[in-house]
């Protein structure tokens, strides 16, 4: 592994960089995502059936005893359930945007090392190229073969390396993507369920 980094030249060590921050981050997300998902049907039954009762309190314990997004965005609007009705969606919609700001946090950085990492790559194949060149220039055209191969190999090491970081971490970063997109969705419909079901209680 190291004398393969050493024929991939100096472009191997951002490249390298990339990787240790692309893997840091994806098992980060995963991490913080996977670990808040819960069955938001059972919970917004469960809150429905306190608030139901009268229980707003138990309604509250219950959304914070859950986590997620969808839990904190339930909870939200019940602490404030004898509001007006404009007040609870927007004090609703702070919470969630919040809760968006803490789901894609350093996705960006992830889609960023995604299109860096070829980049970098590319940058490898041309400086390999251009040192094969000097290699010919330098022997007059009758250039050693294992010379010669020397600059190639750091060519394609670095191509190779760069699509090898990328097609995982883009990969990754679409799953998280799809992750985040889905309790997005299930935020609108919790909290528009939750603000129904307040409205009918005839508190505000």
């Amino acid at each position: 592994m190291v004398n393969y980094i050493v024929r991939g030249g100096w472009v191997m060590i951002p490249l390298l960089a990339c990787s240790v921050l692309a893997v840091a981050i994806s098992l980060e997300r995963l991490w913080y995502l996977l670990r808040t998902r819960i069955d938001t049907e059972d919970l917004m039954e469960d809150v429905k059936l306190a608030l139901g009762q009268g229980k707003v309190l138990e309604a509250m314990q219950i959304a914070k005893r859950s986590r997620g997004p969808v839990a904190a965005i339930i909870a939200a609007g019940i602490a404030f359930y004898d509001r007006e009705r404009e007040e609870i969606k927007e004090h609703m919609h702070e919470v969630g945007r919040n809760e968006i700001y803490k789901m894609e946090k350093r996705m960006a950085i992830l889609e960023a090392l995604s299109a860096l990492a070829p980049m970098l790559g590319l940058l490898g194949t041309v400086t390999g190229i251009i040192r094969s060149f000097d290699i010919i220039t330098a022997h007059q055209g009758a250039a050693n073969a294992v010379a010669l191969s020397s600059g190639i190999s750091e060519a394609l090491i670095t191509t190779a390396t760069g699509l090898i970081i990328a097609v995982p971490t883009l990969a990754i970063y679409s799953y998280l993507s799809e992750i985040i997109d889905r309790n997005i969705a299930e935020m609108n419909k919790r909290s528009n369920e939750l603000i129904e079901v307040l409205s009918s209680r005839g508190e505000y």
